[in-house]
């Protein structure tokens, strides 16, 4: 492929699987790349995303091209598309499943969603069942997802929310369980005693409330699922992708 024009540079040092430091003419930055999240490094597989990225980046010059409104991120790193070996690295790292597209409105969305969307349908990397070295043998589906109440998201929390039923033969314990969206902030723990016997249902609401059998209450500080568009994340206190539904918004 022909790489656009940007700045050129070295890797420095590799963060996670989707941030690094780079020398630009002797300068050291540090960049978040635009457009995917990988998994933290104390998260699973965010080892693995970290060593992908910095195979990738080794020894090659890196083009840093800025092809999007915002520079930088709310920490001032520089966001940027990332290409290198005549690779675009943003859409390798998504492709290996090593990261989730965002749904933010990046120039290259619909490139990434596509490559996120096949990697977990082939189950590469993060999505693979065996990625978190245990074996899962609960069938959990999400099955509803209620991302735009009525009125304004924040002020309407409690209408805000996602069900999950339980599509197998065996009670499932979910403590410990975790629901999740495309950001690395927004993480929902199931608390402990609370179990989902075969084709129940749990309706897990983004707002505070009394946890009920049939309702569980996030208390999140504000919205979580994001009316553009979101990836919806069922995972197992160890980390494995039990179950993943994005849906496509309205900017």
């Amino acid at each position: 492929m022909v790489t656009p024009r940007g700045d050129t540079g070295s890797i420095v040092r590799v963060f996670d699987g989707d941030s690094f430091e780079a020398d630009v003419n002797g300068e050291v930055v540090e960049v978040r790349m635009r457009g995917i999240n990988a998994p933290e490094g104390y998260e699973c597989h965010g080892n693995a995303a970290r060593a992908r990225l910095r195979e990738l980046l080794d020894d090659a010059e890196i083009t840093l091209v800025q092809d999007g409104e915002d520079d930088t991120d709310r920490y001032g790193r520089l966001l940027r598309s990332v290409y290198a070996n005549g690779m675009f690295i943003n859409a390798t790292m998504v492709a290996e499943g090593h990261a989730v597209a965002l749904q933010g409105g990046d120039p290259e969305e619909a490139r990434l969603v596509r490559l996120s969307d096949t990697a977990f349908a082939e189950a590469r990397g993060m999505w693979a069942p065996d990625a978190c070295d245990e074996t899962v043998d609960a069938t959990i589906r999400i099955t509803e997802v209620e991302y735009d109440p009525a009125g304004r998201d924040w002020q309407n929390k409690t209408e805000e929310w996602i069900v999950v039923r339980n599509a197998g033969d065996a009670v499932t314990d979910m403590a410990g369980w975790i629901l999740r969206d495309e950001s690395s902030t927004h993480r929902y723990e199931f608390p402990d005693g609370v179990t989902l016997d075969p084709d129940d249902e749990l309706r897990i609401r983004t707002g505070c409330g009394d946890d009920r059998r049939e309702d569980l209450y996030w208390c999140a500080d504000d919205a979580v699922w994001s009316n553009g568009g979101d990836t919806v994340m069922l995972q197992t206190g160890a980390g494995t992708v039990v179950d993943r539904v994005r849906y496509d918004g309205d900017y």
